[in-house]
């Protein structure tokens, strides 16, 4: 007998009797249980070609060279389809479902590969050969077929990694189990032990860790309930979001309303000193012109309407777009923390221009008071006072230039 085959057919009791003790006691038929199933099924089947395969080739005198070739092959061929479901399991069962998951579309296209390959092999000999006298062989690329089997393995470990901010210690541990169960007896059989079958007992002590860990029923009601969790706070997460846009953003203009206006008021109260050490505070007022004017003569639709285009051509200019407020029915705020002096002023040139073009598109006439106030060591009320007084300047400047509109 050329291979000792006691390890694997003591291995494949061990599996036998874990796949019926965890369809008596663990009767779970959700998807990651039957997966686990399945590769108990799988590693019985693999574990019986592998110690049949050692039987066919120590007695080549008794078994023909097809049924050599044809054992073998399905020895491997089952061996590669039970590495790729290892990884399976390892993405679907440890990492959460919310996860990140980079490389199942790559490892399902490289197990087809390699089982076509592996099926090709029966006519090509390049992983392994019989030779005319019966003889089991290595061919060129026996080491690329466990390569890519291990490789499984590795791309299901990088997973774990990528994602270890959010498994929890348990699923960590039996992750790195289950990599090493597998990848170190391949790794000793290959290159040390080439004689005693010792691959398939790391994927039976796999088995038998999982059994007693990610299969019981509590660890899967651990799961679900970590899931429920999760869904239910991703729902919050959007829930909360809708309801601080419903009590802070305007909902005619898309622009932040009078009560997150107030909010930032205070949070520059209490702050001003230490934002001002790091950051210019400058304030814009604007005020839309003639408002009454444009609603008693085209309609209020078109009041409206004005009112919607200086929020849009607020949004498309000023940088600090989480600082654009609408505080009153025509009045706007814009309040900068960060910009220099010139690049606001461009900004604010911007402004004034798209309001001048917006002019010349409509069959009506609106323009904005406007001015802005660089803060210096004033409180907030001061300085916000001093803009205003600076936009109702402007306002007035504006009614004189259109006496016959200034309504408002």
């Amino acid at each position: 007998m050329l291979y000792d085959v006691e390890y694997e057919i003591t291995a494949q009791i061990f599996v036998l009797f874990i796949f019926v003790y965890s369809c008596i006691e663990y009767p779970m038929r959700n998807r990651k249980n039957m997966l686990f199933r399945i590769m108990s099924i799988i590693l019985i089947f693999t574990q019986s070609f592998d110690i049949l395969s050692a039987y066919v080739i120590s007695y080549n005198d008794i078994f023909s060279r097809f049924t050599n070739i044809l054992v073998n092959t399905a020895y491997f061929f089952l061996g590669t389809a039970l590495c790729y479901l290892l990884g399976a399991y390892i993405d679907y069962h440890i990492i959460p479902e919310n996860g990140k998951k980079p490389f199942l579309k790559a490892k399902l296209i490289m197990l087809i590969i390699e089982e076509i390959a592996i099926i090709a092999n029966m006519f090509g000999g390049f992983f392994f050969y019989i030779t005319k006298d019966n003889i089991y062989t290595h061919g060129d690329y026996f080491y690329v077929m466990h390569f890519v089997s291990i490789l499984f393995i590795v791309m299901a470990g990088i997973s774990m990694f990528i994602n270890i901010r959010i498994l929890g210690k348990s699923q960590i541990i039996y992750g790195s189990i289950i990599i090493s169960l597998y990848v170190l007896p391949i790794i000793l059989q290959v290159l040390f032990f080439q004689n005693i079958l010792i691959i398939m007992l790391g994927a039976s002590l796999i088995m038998l860790v999982t059994l007693f860990s990610l299969e019981t029923p509590d660890y899967a009601k651990l799961q679900t309930t970590l899931e429920e969790l999760e869904t239910t706070k991703s729902e919050l997460e959007k829930l909360n979001k809708k309801y601080y846009e419903l009590a802070h953003v305007d909902q005619m203009t898309e622009l932040l309303n009078r009560t997150a206006f107030e909010e930032k008021e205070l949070d520059l109260r209490t702050n001003m000193r230490k934002i001002k050490e790091q950051n210019m505070i400058i304030i814009l007022m604007a005020d839309l012109n003639f408002l009454k004017y444009l609603n008693d003569t085209f309609g209020h639709n078109t009041g409206d309407e004005a009112i919607k285009n200086v929020a849009l051509i607020i949004k498309e200019t000023f940088s600090d777009k989480e600082n654009c407020y609408r505080i009153g029915g025509d009045e706007f705020c814009i309040i900068s923390i960060g910009n220099n002096q010139s690049d606001f002023e461009a900004m604010y040139q911007k402004f004034k221009d798209k309001i001048a073009e917006k002019n010349i598109e409509l069959d009506y006439h609106f323009s904005v008071a406007s001015a802005y106030y660089i803060v210096q060591n004033e409180s907030i009320d001061d300085a916000m006072q001093i803009v205003d007084n600076m936009m109702y300047d402007n306002k007035e400047e504006l009614k004189k230039t259109y006496p016959n509109l200034a309504r408002v």
